[in-house]
Parts: structure tokens; sequence; C-alpha cells
């Protein structure tokens, strides 16, 4: 008798470490910020156009449940050597100007033991400054904050945005989200592989 075995095959998940860098083109600077910038003066922000502008499908949108108080959506990017958070937001088409601020003391912050991960830089936009985007209405923009890497131990995050002061038609209050797993943040953590496994062949 001649009994060969199944060749078997199937699916197995393959968790990827790390992420490539999101792209992040320069943007133009039309305007710099006035040298005595104004919170309460937006005529002495800095102007930007031509802003990177966001993958589609890409990023989770969080809720009000979840903490956020803006509307957009969020990927996180695990690097090697950084931490890269994507804020992805539609600009509207009725208006064309809109101004924007991220605060330093902001951060990522490991949900199960507290550590914080401040923020290193906001990447071709100023820190503790407001700002002008324009010339993109209807299109989804990008912006990349950069964060030290986080150990691959960090399972869950919370997003925190540092308070600021307040000035018409922003709130300077402080924001953190509820805890979130980082591989929902993550644009890609698992792939598909084919394995193929050759049984014994019995003579």
């Amino acid at each position: 008798m001649i009994e060969v075995a199944n060749v078997l095959a199937g699916c197995h998940t393959v968790q990827i470490a790390y992420d490539e860098r999101p792209e992040n083109k320069q943007p133009v600077l039309e305007r710099p910020a006035w040298p005595n910038y104004d919170l309460h003066n937006d005529r002495s922000f800095a102007a930007f156009s031509h802003i990177q502008t966001a993958p589609e499908g890409k990023g989770r949108h969080l809720q009000e449940e979840d903490g956020a108080i803006t509307s957009g959506s969020y990927t996180l990017y695990r690097c090697k050597d950084a931490t890269y958070l994507c804020y992805d937001w539609t600009v509207p088409d009725y208006q064309d100007w809109w101004f924007f601020r991220m605060t330093a003391g902001s951060a990522i912050i490991d949900a199960d033991t507290g550590d914080r991960y401040l923020i290193q830089s906001h990447e071709h936009f100023p820190l503790d400054q407001c700002f002008w985007i324009y010339g993109q209405s209807g299109e989804t923009i990008r912006m990349v904050s950069k964060y030290p890497p986080l150990p691959l131990s960090v399972k869950r995050i919370q997003i925190y945005e540092a308070s600021a002061e307040s000035r018409r038609w922003m709130d300077g209050t402080g924001v953190l989200t509820k805890p979130i797993d980082i591989d929902d943040l993550r644009p890609h953590t698992k792939e598909k592989q084919s394995s193929k496994k050759q049984g014994r062949i019995i003579l």
C-alpha cells in the first residue's frame, strides 16, 4: 500500500513590528509669523499652503465617546527611531482659511504604565503658535507630529493634547482620549502570508 499524506495549505497572520515613516512633504510658507506674534491677532499668524494630503482609507476617526473633541482621523506609525502621529482633516468646501495650533507638552501616554512620550516636533509647523492653512478646500490634509519611539511592550495608548491659552474660536482646554489599542491606529499591522505544510510521504 502506498499512502501519501495531503499537502496542507493555509494562511497565518504575521505581526509587523515597525512601520515606514509617513510621507510628509514640505508645505509652502506663504507668510511668516510676525515677530510680535499675538494669539489674539490672527493677522500675526504664519500662513501655509500646499499641505501634505492624506492617503485614502487610512486613519481611525475618534468619536466624542473616545474623548476626542475635534473631528478628523488619526494614524500612528511605529518606527524604530521615532513615533509619528498623523492627524487627517477634510477642509470644508465653504471656507478656505483655517487656523490650527499644536501645543508643547502634548504626549502619547502608555495606557498601562502611565509613561509619557512627549511631542518632539509638529513637522513643518510651529509649536505653541497658531498658524493658517489655506488653498485646499475640499481636500483631506495631513499633519504629522513626531514623538520618541514606543517600546514594543506598549500595546494601548492615550493621545494627550496639552492645555494652552484660549482665544476666540479656540478652546485651550487639554484633551485626553480613552485608551486605544495601538494596532487599531497603525496603517497596516497584519498581513496574510501563505504557509504550506508538506506532509510525510509514506511508502
